[in-house]
């Protein structure tokens, strides 16, 4: 590759994340193909330069063939550009600013309420794609099954919303401004902020479109999941306290709530 051709490839791989050579849907740009085609041909030199220029943006490049994830299309090959969040703040795609105004009803609102809200409909879109599909995170081959209908999103996060309001100690909570944002939220409201939360996760790639209101799990985010899981969210699963709860949501988004 040239060097235009690498700035082609580190900008296409920067806004998308994900280069699949054979998409599941059988759809893709022209873009895409012309820079999967010169992702399957570099050398070795070229790919070592693109490892390293994307860890020093804290970036993970990996790649998986359909052998590896029998899930990909026969013969297909998909590049992958993840974030490291264990090596510091995460890069632009879910930065704590990102997420704060993708999230935020009002232009006035407090970025912790916003934070609390992608936090908690984070966990139980997990729910959805791991727990109700009897998967663990360190499944990453089975992304596929991690499928859920908005609907089924919304009444989820509605009743998860009001066992909050009944249920849990007050104290044990992490944020004070998750009783004041969701006491006070309409279920229109509430609607809203489900909408953001999965656009924000489809413009980050880690969902996709199936059909109308029917969104997938994609293997850049199976991907990452399963990293950070290994990293420590293990010691979350069995111990639901307000500290774990706070490493969880570290872990999982590279949001610190105490830090906003």
């Amino acid at each position: 590759m040239d060097t235009e051709d690498i700035g082609r490839v580190v900008a296409y791989l920067l806004q998308h994340r994900i280069v699949e050579t054979r998409p599941a849907s059988g759809r893709s740009s022209d873009e895409e193909r012309a820079v999967a085609k010169l992702l399957t041909s570099m050398i070795p030199d070229e790919r070592r330069s693109l490892d390293r220029m994307f860890a020093g943006m804290r970036l993970g490049f990996v790649d998986f063939d359909w052998d590896a994830i029998p899930a990909l299309p026969k013969g297909g090959r998909v590049f992958l550009l993840a974030r490291d969040i264990g090596k510091g703040e995460p890069p632009g795609v879910l930065s704590p600013g990102v997420v704060i105004e993708a999230m935020r009803e009002k232009g006035n609102e407090p970025a912790r309420e916003a934070a609390a809200w992608f936090v908690h409909l984070w966990l139980v879109h997990l729910d959805l794609i791991y727990t109700d599909q009897e998967r663990s995170p360190s499944q990453m081959q089975t992304y596929p099954k991690g499928m859920f209908d908005f609907d089924v999103f919304l009444g989820r996060v509605r009743s998860h919303f009001e066992d909050l309001r009944q249920g849990l100690d007050r104290n044990e909570v992490p944020a004070d401004a998750v009783f004041k944002t969701f006491e006070k939220a309409s279920h229109a409201e509430g609607e809203r902020r489900c909408r953001r939360f999965v656009n924000l996760m489809l413009d980050a790639g880690l969902l996709t479109t199936i059909a109308k209101d029917l969104y997938q799990q994609t293997l850049l985010s199976a991907y990452e999941i399963k990293r950070n899981y290994e990293r420590g969210l293990q010691q979350f699963v069995t111990d639901a306290s307000s500290k774990k709860y706070k490493m969880a949501t570290s872990i999982l988004t590279g949001i610190d709530i105490d830090s906003i």
